[in-house]
């Protein structure tokens, strides 16, 4: 009688792409969620993370039934221009918020240490290029890195809410949906951005794929996408109900994780900013190495390299996306300067990548060409459209306020 593979070897890159997801950004977004609108957000952190759940499940999916990698098909389909103008856009969106990651992990340890924080990102940095270029499978390594991590986030955020409390009257009420106000309606689209974030959807399917999964393991895969942001959702919860409760009604402002701190350390004191510190340095590390990833390899596999995370062309273009990202970030924290011109780059980058990538996903996991039986459901097909034209509504925005200026 075989034995079924222990629960360790049967998730991963569901895992990889939680952590992804849980950076700077998104922990700044659900605790201002949580301090500007209590509980009354949280139905659409949840309807953010059954999207996530849904787009990530169709690329495990899609890793599956290809026999090649995501954008080579798109180049055999559609063209190389096609896939190249993807994969660039796509490496600028990650080297672009790189440097947000950076800053998220060196103020966590600056918080709490002596370290000056400008030079923590070139430690970091150094660090990882370590793990990169060092690590024999890269694809392992980084799956063991993330296991470590998101479990760290997990013990760091659960003890701070322990210190917070938890009210169960409030978190039913904020079950049930209800329209935010106009100031909550900026907060609660931040969050949903954050938390359903496409393009590490579809790079679920390159994890996949190095995860070794082929058609076979089809309910496997789908059940490490959907146990990963399960993972995700309830880790942001966890930091919306934490500040729900100690930020809340208090009139503390923050726009970064700097900011957050410093209001934190005021209502809970010196423990829980230590623990609520390690949480966030787990949270910024963990997606400072996959997010360089995801860029160098959608850049490598775009131009017609090989997408083997192994590989040195992914390698060399995701050490080019962590010395963007560092480089950047020292030049804030030395000079308070290159931030908004590494936005703007990132932003304008989104309004290619995230709607191609959507698109993308959703068209090839629909065709029974392609995905044979594994093809999108009728209700996965009804809900993905939703989730596309939320998507292409969040593009025409950016592409406003670009042009607006």
């Amino acid at each position: 009688m075989t034995k079924s593979p222990s629960i360790f070897r049967r998730i991963g890159p569901g895992l990889i792409t939680a952590a992804v997801v849980l950076g700077p950004g998104s922990i700044v977004a659900s605790s201002r969620a949580g301090a500007e609108a209590g509980y009354g957000l949280i139905w659409i952190l949840l309807v953010a993370c059954l999207f996530m759940m849904t787009f990530t499940a169709m690329g495990a999916r899609l890793g599956c039934a290809l026999t090649v990698s995501p954008l080579r098909y798109v180049a055999d389909r559609w063209g190389r221009p096609l896939a190249a103008l993807i994969g660039l856009s796509a490496f600028l969106v990650a080297s672009g918020f790189q440097f947000g990651n950076n800053i998220g992990v060196s103020v966590a340890i600056a918080e709490v240490t002596p370290i000056p924080a400008w030079s923590l990102p070139i430690f970091f940095t150094a660090v990882s290029l370590l793990f990169l270029f060092t690590a024999k499978e890269t694809y392992k390594l980084l799956e063991r890195a993330m296991l470590v991590l998101v479990s760290v986030m997990l013990i760091a955020f659960l003890t701070n809410l322990i210190f917070a409390g938890f009210s169960p009257t409030k978190f039913a009420g904020g079950l049930v949906p209800k329209m935010p106000s106009e100031n909550e309606s900026i907060i609660a689209r931040a969050m949903f951005a954050t938390t359903f974030s496409v393009v590490a959807a579809f790079y679920q399917a390159y994890l996949v794929q190095a995860k070794g999964w082929k058609r076979d393991d089809v309910k496997t895969a789908i059940g490490d996408a959907w146990i990963g942001i399960a993972i995700l959702c309830g880790i942001s919860l966890i930091i919306m109900i934490g500040a729900a409760q100690t930020l809340h009604g208090t009139g503390r402002n923050f726009a970064s994780v700097g900011e957050l701190a410093t209001q934190l350390r005021a209502v809970m004191g010196e423990g829980g900013i230590y623990i609520f510190c390690l949480g966030l340095a787990a949270a910024s590390f963990s997606s400072f190495i996959a997010n360089a990833l995801i860029g160098g390899t959608l850049l490598v596999d775009g131009l017609g390299l090989s997408a083997a995370a192994s590989g040195h062309p992914v390698r060399i273009a995701t050490a080019a996306a962590m010395l963007i990202g560092c480089v950047v970030a020292v030049a804030v924290f030395r000079q308070g300067s290159g931030s908004t011109q590494s936005l703007l780059i990132a932003q304008s980058a989104t309004l290619i990548a995230v709607p191609f990538c959507a698109l993308l996903l959703y068209g090839l996991s629909s065709s029974r060409a392609i995905m044979g039986e594994m093809k999108n459901s009728a209700p996965v097909l009804g809900f993905g459209a939703l989730g596309v034209a939320i998507i292409l509504y969040f593009s025409s925005q950016t592409l406003l306020k670009l042009i607006g200026g």
